[in-house]
């Protein structure tokens, strides 16, 4: 509707200037240097003026979906940013976590808390006190 009664509208518009400017001629005296306009010229005038008004149809589409695309991109440069401070956020979290294992680890992992040490040990304390108790009963 947009395309068509616009086109309408112009050549009414064109239409009644036309009949105006002819109802002055009328009126008026002739003179030589006076023009008139042909239908066909006239034919040519319309066209130029719907080929303009379809020109500036596609290009305010155009604007529009231009205008869309460029929210998008705001949009998605907004998501960026709040990914990237969460990423920030979940490094020093992780590194926060890496140097609470490296404390426990100092505190839990001594030499003397491993299994094979407790296992040395005990064989270790059993032969002392087996050798203890055959030195003090002989």
């Amino acid at each position: 509707m947009k395309k068509s009664g616009l086109r309408q509208i112009m050549k009414k518009l064109v239409i009644l200037f036309s009949f105006i400017l002819l109802s002055i001629n009328g009126f008026t005296q002739t003179t030589e240097d006076s023009t008139t306009i042909s239908n066909t010229e006239l034919n040519n005038v319309f066209s130029a003026i719907d080929t303009l008004v379809q020109q500036d149809s596609v290009k305010n589409v155009l604007i529009n979906d231009l205008t869309h695309q460029l929210s998008l991109y705001k949009t998605l440069s907004q998501q960026d940013s709040i990914l990237l401070t969460t990423k920030t956020k979940q490094i020093s979290i992780l590194n926060e976590t890496i140097d609470l294992y490296d404390e426990r680890l100092k505190k839990v992992d001594k030499w003397y808390n491993k299994p094979w040490v407790g296992i040395i040990e005990g064989m270790a304390l059993t032969t002392l006190s087996s050798w203890i108790i055959k030195n003090v009963a002989d």
